[in-house]
């Protein structure tokens, strides 16, 4: 049962982050110099992308807003050895609060793929799968430091107070 609640409470307080579009750089990639360069980003559909992000972010501030309320309400529910009806009525809130967020994300990348020529957004995509199979490249080789080494990842454990 505490496996059941420990992964109940994972899917529900993971990151918003964990469900941003995958098409896109993090964070205001328009404004970085590099991404501008390799897609030919001009200074118009910068401007313009940065007004779509603009007008999207009070939204997006008040639906992460409600999903984190709402994951807290789940958290207070479990602390509090809630019913099974209880609990599922609040994984229901957060998951409707986590859906109501991925689609304004979704609206939103989608309005600034519509400033976008075709070729742009197909190289700003193929950017992300080359930054996303590099994070994974150096998790891979972290990992395998780690099994190489083990002794020096070990949890160290702090003996108890007498």
């Amino acid at each position: 049962m505490k496996l059941l609640a420990g992964a109940l409470l994972f899917a529900a307080l993971a990151p918003a982050s964990l469900a941003m579009p995958p098409e896109l750089p993090e964070g205001k990639w328009w404004k970085l110099p590099r991404v501008a360069a390799e897609i030919n980003l001009t200074d118009g559909q910068a401007r313009e992308i940065e007004n779509i992000f603009s007008r999207a972010r009070p939204e997006l501030i008040d639906r992460k807003a409600e999903l984190e309320k709402r994951q807290g309400e789940l958290q207070d529910a479990m602390d509090a050895n809630a019913d099974r009806r209880a609990i599922s009525t609040k994984v229901e809130a957060v998951e409707n609060a986590r859906a109501g967020l991925q689609k304004a994300r979704i609206l939103m990348v989608l309005d600034m793929k519509k400033v976008l020529k075709p070729d742009q957004w197909d190289r700003l995509v193929r950017m992300r799968e080359q930054l996303r199979e590099r994070r994974m490249d150096r998790l891979e080789r972290f990992r395998e430091r780690r099994m190489d080494r083990p002794e020096r990842f070990r949890e160290r454990r702090i003996p108890p107070r007498p």
